[in-house]
This record gives structure tokens, sequence and C-alpha cells, in this order.
């Protein structure tokens, strides 16, 4: 999850490398249209209603994938349908993906999103709307049982297309494979050798990490938190705190797109994250990932770090880090004065999705659902590890309980979180601009270039607002 992703690539000169590179497609012929009607009662549903079609499917490297992979033959045994597949890594998959949709190739049917990417694609008609077949009976299984999916998550693929407003409603581009929320974890061990109590609110967060500056010697610190220059660093623990604050990214004003950055809160709130990082953080933050962050946790060196679920949930396994014994999982706690009513997390989650060019949409939406599907989604959950699963039935068998009964603290804090997990960012299509600028403003007031952390966002906000000032809000 949460890993560093590609900028939007829109090369349309390697467009015929990338269709070759589809395993079992064609030579790069123009798209035809499928003629098939979402709506369209085609009578009483039938797994065979595609028998004989083929569909082309790209899949990004990720744990998600491989359960899919290895149930490929029972699909097609189930359908007639037959499954071309590719998978390639992700530093360079939005860009064969994003190639593809932009020549309407009906050679690919089927890829794999994340939300930033749906501000682009669904915006620009290449993604198909798939609420029109959870609707339809004759095309959905009665066992698909939409119901099942946390509401929270489910609704992180819709949104009406327009730059600006939220996601959370409008049509449905995609089904989640699984999700990240954004949650704290603190090492007890440490935290009881040193005389402290759980955090209540970010303001013991705050002293926290700094009574545990060197809490074991040189070079080992209170809190761990990305801070290498990217979207990563935003959008995980900055975002989800920014939020809690009552801080607004973006807001319409007059028809125009503007920051907020500088706002009360937005300053604010800048001002306590800058401080935990000088005074209870890393002291090579600025290179800090994803991986850094969870290693440094996992070994002890770090004795808090808010991330990812995922994150979190691999340094609670004993064969991968020294410390898993002692770790707790526990919600990011609020500001002070806040209450219940302003809990959100920041949410990340890869959702597989149909080419609006596709030329077998029909043969496309039976594989969604079937990979989907809660007898999927209950099995690949726990041989995958998928943390965390889209899928209330899921998350409470037994067998997923077993997963994660070893990890202290970690189901208390799904569930006091899952409903409240959303993407928080205002969508607009230059997100990775943006985030990269933002996080160079941060690195900036962490290192001490700016007088105060107004100027930090007073400068910030007028290079946001220039990079977004061509943004349709129509």
């Amino acid at each position: 999850m949460l890993k560093k992703r590609t900028k939007k690539a829109i090369a349309c000169i390697m467009a015929v490398l990338t269709v070759g590179s589809l395993a079992g497609c064609g030579q790069g012929e123009e798209s035809t249209q499928s003629t098939s009607d979402a709506s369209a009662d085609t009578g009483e549903f039938d797994w065979k209603m595609c028998d004989g079609q083929t569909i082309n499917i790209l899949f990004n490297e990720h744990q998600y994938v491989t359960p899919i992979i290895e149930k490929l033959g029972e699909f097609e045994d189930l359908t007639g349908i037959k499954v071309n597949h590719t998978t390639i890594p992700e530093s360079n998959y939005f860009d064969k993906v994003s190639t593809l949709l932009n020549a309407k190739s009906d050679e690919l049917d089927i890829f794999m999103t994340g939300p930033y990417q749906i501000w682009e694609y669904a915006k620009a008609g290449y993604m198909e709307d798939l609420q029109p077949y959870i609707d339809n009976a004759s095309k959905t299984s009665e066992d698909f049982d939409v119901e099942d999916f946390y509401p929270s998550i489910l609704n992180s693929a819709r949104w009406d297309g327009v730059e600006g407003h939220e996601m959370g409603e409008g049509s449905l581009w995609g089904l989640p494979m699984g999700f990240e929320s954004t949650i704290l974890v603190y090492n007890k061990r440490i935290f009881e050798e040193h005389g402290i109590e759980e955090p209540k609110t970010l303001e013991d967060v705050y002293e926290a990490a700094k009574a545990l500056q060197g809490h074991s010697g040189e070079n080992t610190y209170g809190m761990a938190l990305r801070g290498e220059l990217g979207w990563g660093t935003i959008i995980t623990s900055y975002e989800t705190i920014y939020s809690m604050w009552g801080a607004k990214d973006f807001e319409i004003q007059d028809g125009k797109l503007v920051s907020c950055v500088n706002s009360p809160e937005a300053v604010e709130m800048t001002d306590w994250y800058v401080k935990l990082i000088q005074d209870g953080g890393s002291p090579t933050w600025a290179s800090a990932t994803w991986s850094s962050c969870g290693g440094e946790l996992g070994a002890g060196t770090a004795a808090m770090m808010i991330d990812a679920t995922n994150n979190v949930f691999s340094q609670t396994i004993p064969e991968n880090a020294a410390e898993a014994e002692n770790l707790v999982t526990i919600p990011i706690p609020l500001p002070e004065g806040k209450t219940e009513d302003d809990r959100v997390a920041q949410l990340y989650t890869w959702s597989l999705a149909m080419n609006s060019a596709s030329s077998h949409k029909d043969a496309a939406w039976l594989f969604l659902q079937y990979f989907s599907g809660k007898e999927y989604q209950n099995e690949a959950s726990v041989s995958a590890k998928i943390v965390n699963t889209p899928r209330q039935s899921s998350f409470e068998q037994d067998s997923y309980q077993e997963l994660l009964k070893n990890s202290v603290g970690f189901v208390d804090t799904f569930e006091a979180t899952v409903d409240t997990t959303k993407m928080l960012y205002i969508p607009e299509s230059y997100f990775f601009e943006v985030s990269q600028t933002w996080c160079q403003t941060l690195q900036d007031l962490v290192e001490g270039k700016y007088s105060s952390t107004q100027e930090g966002m007073d400068d910030l906000k007028e290079k946001l607002d220039e990079i977004v000032s061509h943004v349709d809000v129509s």
C-alpha cells in the first residue's frame, strides 16, 4: 500500500509497446465499443452467460493479486471465459494503464486502480460505472451481497466526476480488493520502562515522543513518520491529523478551486506536526519511508509510529520484528477539544475497475463480481493476509480473527475507525504535483527555512493555487 507511485503518465508514444506487452492480446487494432447495456434485463442470472469470450487484465504486482491468479482456473471453469493476464511492477504500471486507456483500446478490459487515478480516468470517461451492473439481477448473482461491504470502503470508489467534490457519492468506479487506514502503534515495553502512559490526546503523543527521544541511546527516537519527498508523506499521518484538526486542503470558492493550507486550523496543526518531528522524530526524518518507519518500529529504534495499517500489522508478526510482542495498536488520538464526531482516518485502497472501451463488459463484470464476492474474499483475506479486508463477513470469520489475534489492539482499532475511514484529500487532477510541493514545504519548515509556520503555509498556498488554477470545477 501507500508506497511511492508513479505520477500521471500519458506518454502516447508508448502505446504500441504497451499494448504489445499484454499477454494474449492482439496488435492494437482500433477498439470497438461494446453494445452491452448494464441495465438490460437478459433473463435469469447465469455464470455461463459469456461462455467462450476472452478478457484481458493488467495487474500491478501486489499481495492482493496472488490469490486471484491462483483462482483463475476455477473462474474459467465456472464461466467458460478465457482470462489473459499480465502482471507488471508498480514502477511503470500506471504508465501502461494510462496509455491503453488514452488509446481507448478494447484490449484492456480490467485493471487495478487507486483513488488518485480515478480522478483522472473517470473524468476522462475511461472507466465504467459499476453500479448499474450491481443493480441488475440478471447480471449479478444474488450471492454477491453488496451490503456486506463496509459502506465507507465501498464508497471510497464513488465520485461524481467534479474536481473539488469529495469522494463518497456518485458513480461507482471500482470494487475494493482491500484497504488501509491510518493508525498509531506504540511499544509498551519502552513506555513502561520510562513511566509513560498510553496517549489519550495528540498533546500526549507529542509529550511522549519528546520524552522518548534517545530512549535507548544514540539514534533511537520517539515517533516514526514518513518524511521522504513524495505524496506518501502528506497523505498518511499528516492528512489524517490535518483533517481531525478541522483543516481543509481545497474548497471551491466563486467557481474556482482554491487552497486552504494557510487557514488558522491548517497552520496550527502543521506547527504541531513540525514540532513533533523536531522534538520527537527521527534524525533522518526527511528520508524516512514506509519500509524504514516500519523497520525501525519493529527493531525498537522508534517508540511509536503513525502509518498505514498493513505497515503496523506486519510489525506485530514475531518473525518480522524483534519487538512484535511489545507493540500495541490504537486509533490516532484526537486533538485537544475535539470529540469522536471529529474522528477520521485517511484511506488507501486498491480497486478492480473496468475499461469503458471494453468490448466484453458483461464478461468483465462476471470477473469483477467473482473476485470481489463473499466466497472469494473470505478465503483470500486469510490466505493472502489481506489487511484490511473490505467485507464485514471476511473480517468477522473465525479464521480471519485468528490471523489478527496476536496483534494487540488491532481488532478494536479497526472497529473504532472503519466507519470513518475514507479518502480525505479533495479530488483534483494535479494531486501528485500538489503533494510533492506540499511535502517540500513541510521539509523546509522542519529544517527551519521559514521564520514561522504561517509564512511557510502562506507561501505554499500561493504555489498550490497556481498549480490548480486551470482545474475545471464545473
